[in-house]
């Protein structure tokens, strides 16, 4: 294969169909890297022929660079995330490691379900996620859960970003996932006498996070099924006060009244969970970012590594 540094043996093989930067690819990057620093495997990736590659892709300008080929066969392993699963021949030709990031792998009629019935170890990123997926009966293979892990970094230079700037408005809704909730919300609270920052249209990543770093209260509304939500935990990490509702696989880390409010999922409780966070006393709001920082210093990229590292060298070979 071309520009391969290691023999195809060690091979860990990834493939993406890439059209714009979504929060499962960025988890699947994380895991590209952290195969970076196996001993025993190299990691590579094939991208689909649709797929992009501009700056919103964060294997752009990697060495060496994407493989020009599909070859599943001359893997050692091969690292497999939602539908990656149709690019590979049943039986696969190598060991899988399967990423699971959402609930709906354990749909019924969903296109991933029937993938569980294929030999894979799984990788499941909320316990959530887990207890979905085996309860379908159909997992064929081992499941492991790691928690989303967040990148410090990316988000120290999110707050070194805003604070060469002007503060943005005391609240920000972050509302891409579900503009229509994010709009009634944000109308809502205009009439409470509230102005709100509301995000609607996908900005670069870098812009969004220095927006969430700007804000004392962020609302952030996921699905109303997620596997886990990774955008509320980067709020807290950037020391807001969060108001995520309830979307299952948030449950391990937004725990209620502790770390961020959770109501459910419609908007007459996230009305009134947004406003009870605006009106917290200085001493509890103080002592919710301190919950939130704790939680986040659980999920940190260097346990996500350490964690699939440990998988990768328990496979044989």
């Amino acid at each position: 294969m071309e520009g391969m540094a290691t023999s195809p043996a060690r091979l860990l093989l990834f493939h993406r169909h890439f059209l714009g930067l979504t929060g499962g690819h960025l988890k699947v990057w994380h895991y590209f890297g952290h195969a970076g620093h196996s001993t025993r495997y190299t990691p590579r990736i094939h991208f689909t022929a649709p797929s992009r590659h501009d700056a919103s892709n964060p294997w752009c300008g990697i060495q060496p660079g994407p493989l020009e080929h599909w070859r599943p066969q001359d893997a050692a392993v091969l690292f497999l995330a939602g539908l990656d699963w149709e690019a590979v021949p049943d039986p696969a030709p190598a060991p899988v490691i399967n990423l699971i990031q959402g609930l709906r792998h354990g749909d019924s009629g969903d296109r991933r379900r029937p993938f569980l019935s294929r030999p894979a170890l799984r990788i499941c990123v909320s316990q959530e996620v887990a207890a979905a997926i085996e309860a379908t009966g159909d997992v064929n293979g081992p499941v492991h859960v790691i928690p989303n892990g967040l990148d410090r970094d990316e988000l120290t230079a999110a707050r070194q970003q805003r604070a060469a700037r002007e503060a943005d408005r005391t609240l920000l809704i972050a509302g891409r996932k579900n503009p229509a909730l994010a709009q009634a919300l944000a109308e809502r609270l205009q009439q409470a006498g509230i102005e709100a920052l509301c995000l609607l249209e996908p900005l670069p990543r870098a812009r969004f996070l220095e927006h969430v770093a700007g804000a004392a209260v962020v609302v952030t509304l996921p699905q109303e099924r997620e596997g886990f939500f990774l955008p509320a935990l980067e709020a807290m990490a950037l020391g807001a006060v969060v108001v995520c509702p309830d979307c299952v696989g948030n449950r391990s880390f937004c725990l209620d009244g502790q770390t961020a409010f959770r109501p459910d999922y419609q908007l007459e409780s996230i009305l009134a969970a947004t406003i009870a966070a605006l009106q917290q006393p200085p001493q509890a709001a103080a002592a919710m970012r301190q919950a939130a920082a704790a939680m986040v210093d659980r999920h940190s990229l260097d346990a996500e590594r350490a964690a699939f590292l440990r998988i990768l060298d328990s496979l044989e070979g």
